[in-house]
């Protein structure tokens, strides 16, 4: 059931997208803010309100009062737990299948994300050492088979469909920029393809950010 409004501030990045999928899975009302984080953001509204840093994605629930002020979070760890614990979907109440999905999640966010994400910036310049890019190209290459190994055992991964799986997909997403081809990890494929074809996925990746 729907029960509090939201301000979502993002761009079209991972970090965006997979706050976006939640927030379609769950079916919370949202207002989503496109940022681009080029402009000057001082003109925005309640974003650096929201993100004092100035990053994305950044959420303010105006429901959800703390002594009277709107919740404000930023960090898509963080909010993914809120929105997870707010909605009391794809975050298990049992104490151990609850460990494992915040494993995963904090593995995304400190792990996966940060490596993918220096792979993609020096691959997209042209001056950076290739003693640099086959680092990171090879420990982009090592979490991909370790997701392919975790996916052999089971459809999610951390057992049941959750925030686990929406934090890391995105990632999956633009193998493509990281030099990777799918097939080479064939449960990690099967894995990004049942991603691919669910409709609240669909429904983030067609919004006009």
């Amino acid at each position: 059931m729907v029960r509090f409004m939201i301000d979502v501030f993002c761009d079209s990045s991972p970090n965006g997208y997979k706050v976006l999928i939640l927030l379609e899975e769950t079916g919370i009302k949202y207002r989503l803010v496109s940022i681009d984080l080029g402009s000057d953001l001082t003109t925005i509204p309640g974003f650096l309100e929201a993100s004092p840093d100035g990053k994305i994605p950044a959420i303010v629930d105006h429901d959800a009062k703390s002594e009277g002020e709107s919740i404000l979070l930023f960090e898509s760890g963080a909010i993914m737990l809120y929105l997870a614990e707010q909605s009391r979907q794809f975050l298990p109440d049992n104490a151990v299948l609850r460990i494992q999905v915040l494993k995963w999640l904090f593995w995304q966010v400190s792990n996966f994300g940060p490596t993918l994400g220096q792979l993609m910036h020096f691959r997209s310049d042209p001056e950076s050492p290739i003693e640099i890019l086959d680092y990171f190209f090879s420990q982009t290459k090592r979490l991909y088979q370790f997701l392919d190994r975790e996916l052999e055992q089971r459809d999610y991964i951390a057992h049941e469909y959750s925030i686990a799986d929406m934090a890391i997909y995105p990632w999956v997403a633009i193998h493509e920029n990281q030099g990777l081809n799918i097939p080479d990890f064939p449960n990690l494929m099967r894995w990004y393809f049942d991603m691919e074809d669910r409709e609240a996925v669909e429904r983030a990746y067609d919004l006009k950010i």
